[in-house]
């Protein structure tokens, strides 16, 4: 049985020692979006992204990174679009997720062979703070079993997911079809998926391919 800890509480210094500690040791961490659960760790733990595969079922698809910043992004991509620039100030944090070239230097076992990786910056500045403190960014996918629904409640995944180290509990979250994900690689950009505040990618009035 994974080890709860108060969403609100996860910035206690004691919290977050341990929480590092854990994901050091590719540990899997639970923990709330401005979307669904996402289930993660040191995105940069080869062992992590085996041990998920391993949970959810799934290993041809790579998982999206939650970052708290700019700097992050920096450090994770080979190029930044100019487009990005704007789209940065105007929607996010929020809930998109987007596909920028990945750097170089990241071991490609991490993107599942991609050329691409996904981004996350989710509008709940205590997981931001937390990303920030913890040094790296967090691999990021939702809590199900490969082609069943997200799971939205912890003690229900507490119980289906017995092998994860820590759940940062934040209540019940809301049923929700998950972020937007627009595919920045190409031109004009691509919606690869249409969920949550499409409405505010369409009212920015970029041009853009499904």
């Amino acid at each position: 049985m994974s080890l709860r800890i108060v969403f609100e509480e996860a910035l206690k210094p004691a919290n977050i020692d341990l929480i590092r500690c854990t994901l050091q040791a590719d540990g899997l961490v639970v923990y709330p979006t401005d979307t669904l659960y996402g289930l993660g760790g040191n995105f940069f733990s080869p062992v992590l992204v085996e041990k998920i595969d391993v949970l959810k079922s799934r290993a041809d698809l790579p998982y999206s990174v939650a970052v708290s910043g700019l700097p992050m992004i920096e450090a994770l991509t080979a190029a930044i679009p100019p487009i990005f620039t704007e789209i940065y100030r105007q929607l996010l944090p929020g809930k998109f997720t987007f596909l920028l070239p990945a750097a170089p230097a990241l071991d490609r076992k991490l993107l599942k062979n991609s050329d691409k990786i996904g981004i996350r910056i989710p509008a709940l500045p205590v997981l931001l703070q937390l990303i920030d403190q913890l040094g790296f960014p967090l691999l990021s996918t939702s809590v199900n079993r490969s082609g069943q629904a997200p799971m939205q409640d912890p003690g229900s995944i507490r119980h289906a997911f017995a092998q994860v180290d820590i759940l940062l509990d934040a209540g019940v979250l809301p049923p929700s079809p998950g972020s937007t994900i627009v595919d920045l690689t190409v031109s004009p950009p691509r919606v690869t998926r249409r969920g949550e505040d499409f409405e505010k990618w369409t009212a920015l009035g970029l041009p853009f391919q499904v």
